[in-house]
């Protein structure tokens, strides 16, 4: 069975508090409507304390050009990357050079040649490694490249992969568009980086746990993705001139409560287990009532997700590397036993839902 045994993240510069963006856009968005003190409680209800950025607060309240936009996700996408990759490359006690496979995830800006091979040049991969840039996965993305990277390291299981997914969703911030998903995507979103290490069942540190950071840690077993009908609208980005708008319906958590315990069951009876035998979650927090809605969905105890709003109230909701800074949170804290089960979740734009399911070492 492939094996996660480092996983690290980077945090942007700019730590913000939720009152402090609350009062920003407060003061940004009364000027158009009449509405904003009622709307303001998406703040209150976040569940959220701090946020990360890669830009101060001066940025947000100015117009930005969809050029400009991506030249910061660019510049900032790499020095985040190279960070928390080569944190996680060192927990690994492995060099860049003995990367066999590199997944790329991300959603809010673009880039060609894309930041994987921008960070060729820097961290001095093999000339010859393998390279998977994923683009579109959104909130579901680190959960996906897990996915995937789990399919190599089986197929490849002398190998070594590394999984890099990063998001500044505050670049995509539009200061002139007061619509309501605007305003709930602000009181939600924020900036942040994560990697981690996964081999497979035949490389060396595979067997040997004392050469890692990660004494205890976990093996991934099998995987599900998922995209439902006529969903487009569900989540996603509008591509306007000056950068991206978010798109983010209410009805999420409705779609969690309705197919999140089918899915889920689904992969546990393909791996060989019930339900009832998975004891871990590390789930990726999209907002309080998607995390109640998983909650009520799979009957869990009221602290099953404790990562997951740890992990929201302290960084915001991130997109793709959240899932991976819960994760990080589980594994860190080390409230497991050998030979348990757990499971990864993510929803993203599609709409889908990506699965992973681990088992504890």
């Amino acid at each position: 069975m492939p094996k996660l045994i480092s996983i690290s993240t980077a945090e942007p510069p700019t730590k913000v508090e939720q009152t402090e963006v609350r009062e920003f856009v407060h003061e940004l968005f009364s000027r158009r409507r009449d509405d904003i003190d009622r709307l303001m409680k998406v703040f209150e209800n976040s569940s959220i304390a701090s946020r990360h950025f890669t830009e101060d607060r001066s940025w947000y309240g100015k117009e930005h050009g969809f050029a400009e936009r991506n030249e910061l996700y660019i510049r900032s996408a790499v020095r985040l990357s190279e960070e928390c990759s080569t944190k996680c490359l060192n927990g690994a006690g492995l060099k860049p050079s003995e990367i066999h496979h590199v997944v790329f995830i991300s959603s809010t800006g673009l880039s060609t040649p894309s930041i994987d091979a921008r960070l060729f040049n820097t961290m001095r991969f093999n000339p010859h490694i393998k390279r998977t840039p994923i683009w579109g996965l959104g909130c579901a993305g680190g959960a996906a490249g897990l996915s995937r990277v789990l399919e190599y390291t089986t197929a490849m299981p002398a190998h070594a992969a590394l999984l890099i997914a990063v998001e500044l969703c505050g670049l995509t911030f539009q200061k002139d568009d007061y619509s309501k998903n605007n305003l709930v995507g602000t009181s939600l979103f924020s900036d942040g980086a994560a990697a981690a290490v996964i081999v497979g069942d035949e490389h060396p540190l595979s067997k040997d746990d004392g050469a890692t950071g990660y004494p205890v840690g976990i093996s991934l077993l099998n995987s599900l993705s998922t995209i439902f009908d006529n969903s487009l609208d569900v989540m996603g980005w509008d591509i306007a001139d000056n950068g991206l708008k978010v798109i983010f319906s209410k009805d999420i958590p409705t779609i969690v409560h309705k197919c999140v315990r089918q899915n889920v069951e689904e992969l546990a009876k393909e791996t060989g287990i019930n339900l009832s035998d998975i004891k871990h979650f590390a789930v990726h927090p999209g907002g309080p009532k998607v995390m109640d809605a998983y909650e009520n969905a799979l009957g869990l105890r009221s602290d099953a997700l404790r990562f997951s709003r740890k992990v929201l109230r302290e960084h915001g909701n991130m997109s793709s590397p959240t899932v991976l800074y819960v994760l990080k949170e589980f594994i860190e804290s080390r409230e497991f036993k050998p030979g348990e089960y757990g499971l990864i979740s993510a929803l993203g734009p599609g709409f889908s839902s990506e699965l992973v399911l681990f088992k504890t070492n």
